[in-house]
């Protein structure tokens, strides 16, 4: 196939999480390949924003949780106009808004499946993957076995693409600087237990800070990173206070490059109880040789095998987070196995490159389907 592809990504969502972080590095990747990208975003979102300042083309489109018919037809004109191939679409919104408008232009349509919520079981739900895409990409087993299991859909369209880590940039043997002094942190005093994640409700940031207050009176120089930003901020915040833990808590807020984060941490815990596909934190730390604990939700028991890879703890459950962040504190050996392990298991399964190579196999594929 010797002529240039170009592909559309299509994202309605106005937040800036793992979805929307994975959509513009593959795009990034995409371009550096010699494919023309371009994604598609609400004007005042922060993939639009963050797509600009990354040089990506951007087309900024107002699109609404109904159906759309202006949005449609902004679509259908870009499309042609700009000769557009493939439309690569994210969330419902844009799945029907932008998938009809590829279907009336006639050209292929890829739907990704980032999440593990369950899909509704209505059989406009099973036509918006099974016939107004041409392909299904999922960011993991767990999402694709559950829509063949529960929604009847057909393996031979959906593929899986876990989402991958960029083992150049959260390499073990990378420079990078020091955060620790920033945050009064000290290497031979403090055992310093990390979540990177988008503060949000579900990924379980409240049951962490409660295992904190469990420890502290076993390891009072214990002290917790919470990296990110977002909704559940001001909740955070106050349930700090009101547990007495300012001392033993920091909030850095967003951080652009989390990699000197996991560096600095001991150990990284994602204590997530719902919608978790394959993570794409947990293999950054475990690709930097970070021992992990997580919950079994979603996709996550791909990625972290109890006893094997990190441990595994239930959802909600702050005494059992506690019980595994002091099992890893007390047996060295333990730690450095589970990091090894899990990092041989991050290298073989959840790299940046297989992530792109999934799917761009299945560009190819849509694209020969339709005769290009």
């Amino acid at each position: 196939m010797n002529k240039t592809i170009r592909v559309l990504h299509t994202e309605w969502s106005g937040g800036w999480g793992g979805q929307e972080i994975r959509i513009l590095a593959e795009s990034q990747a995409f371009i550096a390949k010699g494919y023309e990208m371009t994604i598609a975003a609400q004007p005042d979102s922060q993939l639009y924003q963050k797509a600009n300042q990354a040089g990506v083309p951007a087309f900024a489109i107002k699109m609404n949780k109904k159906t759309n018919f202006i949005a449609m037809i902004r679509f259908v004109n870009f499309i042609k106009k700009n000769k557009i191939d493939i439309v690569h679409t994210h969330s419902s919104v844009d799945s029907r808004t932008a998938g009809i408008a590829a279907r009336i232009c006639g050209i292929a349509v890829v739907r990704s499946r980032h999440i593990s919520v369950p899909l509704s079981l209505r059989k406009f739900t099973w036509f918006q993957y099974m016939q107004l895409a041409d392909k299904v990409i999922t960011s993991g087993n767990f999402i694709k076995n559950m829509m063949i299991s529960r929604n009847h859909m057909l393996t031979s369209k959906i593929a899986s693409a876990p989402a991958g880590v960029d083992i150049n940039h959260f390499s073990m043997d990378r420079e990078m600087i020091d955060i620790k002094p920033q945050f009064g942190l000290v290497d031979s005093k403090h055992f310093i237990v990390g979540i990177v994640s988008v503060l949000r409700s579900w990924k379980g940031h409240h049951f962490l800070i409660e295992a904190i207050k469990e420890i502290i009176s076993v390891i009072p120089d214990i002290r917790l990173l919470i990296v990110g930003d977002g909704p559940q901020k001001n909740n955070i915040i106050n349930l700090i206070k009101e547990l007495h833990l300012e001392k033993y808590v920091i909030l850095t807020g967003h951080q652009e490059d989390p990699a000197p984060f996991f560096k600095a941490i001991d150990v990284m815990v994602l204590p997530s109880y719902a919608y978790e596909a394959t993570s794409q934190v947990l293999p950054q730390a475990m690709a930097m040789g970070k021992p992990v604990i997580s919950t079994h939700v979603g996709g996550l028991p791909e990625v972290v095998i109890d006893r094997q890879t990190g441990l595994v703890v239930p959802p909600k459950d702050s005494t059992a987070i506690a019980k595994a962040i002091q099992l890893l504190f007390s047996d060295i050996k333990l730690r450095q196995t589970l990091a090894k392990q899990g990092r041989e298991h991050t290298l073989k399964n959840f790299t940046f490159e297989k992530m792109i190579q999934t799917t761009e196999n299945v560009y190819l594929e849509v694209l020969k389907k339709d005769g290009i």
